[in-house]
């Protein structure tokens, strides 16, 4: 679950859907627009589909605990969720639904590697686990991280150590994406996502 406060775009379209209102930005269409363009492998469509599932696995972790959010925005910075100031949970139940996104792709990995085998369809999904357990603030393992040291040193401190924490994973995160995009001589995907998590990261701590 990725939480953008300062990343904002045109909104293209607002409804209001049981009661939370959803909001879709501009730019989420282009981007898939230019992704399938792009490629015709195939990869894309799994890529969304998991992450339409991981996503999913975060939403019914918060209904189920009672926390449904007041706005979900979907842009071509991730999806952002917001929850009434009265339902805000607590540091046990925030960890419950930020490790349900990963949980469901797990879960998705084990159903379809024990079905038909190591597929694409069954990579993508371990991938996607794997890499969002990172411990990078805007990833699950970054606000699981934060939630375990909140809730024994205090917030101001966690915040810092996570801070830290992610440029320590980024550096070498962002080296490797170097490495494949010079070896590979296209594949610069690795590298862009490391680039971007850095920006958000920095960004979030010159204005907070």
């Amino acid at each position: 679950m990725t939480l953008y406060g300062f990343c904002k775009e045109a909104i293209m379209f607002k409804a209001v859907i049981c009661g939370t209102e959803v909001r879709i930005g501009l730019l989420f269409p282009a981007v898939l627009v230019v992704l399938f363009a792009l490629d015709d492998t195939g990869i894309p469509a799994w890529c969304l589909a998991a992450s339409a599932m991981h996503e999913a696995g975060h939403f019914i972790a918060m209904y189920l605990l009672g926390c449904r959010p007041s706005m979900i925005s979907i842009s071509g910075f991730g999806v952002r969720a917001r929850l009434p100031a009265n339902k805000i949970s607590g540091f046990t139940e925030s960890m419950i639904i930020t490790l349900a996104g990963p949980a469901v792709n797990i879960v998705s990995f084990a159903v379809l590697a024990l079905a038909s085998g190591m597929t694409l369809a069954a990579a993508i999904h371990l991938l996607l686990a794997v890499f969002s357990l990172l411990p990078i603030e805007y990833l699950d393992g970054g606000q699981l991280l934060y939630y375990i040291l909140a809730g024994k040193i205090g917030e101001e401190r966690a915040d810092k150590i996570c801070f830290r924490v992610s440029i320590l994973v980024l550096v070498p995160l962002a080296t490797a994406g170097f490495y494949l995009l010079i070896s590979s001589g296209y594949n610069f995907t690795l590298l862009a996502v490391s680039i971007y998590l850095g920006l958000l990261v920095l960004l979030k701590h010159k204005y907070s």
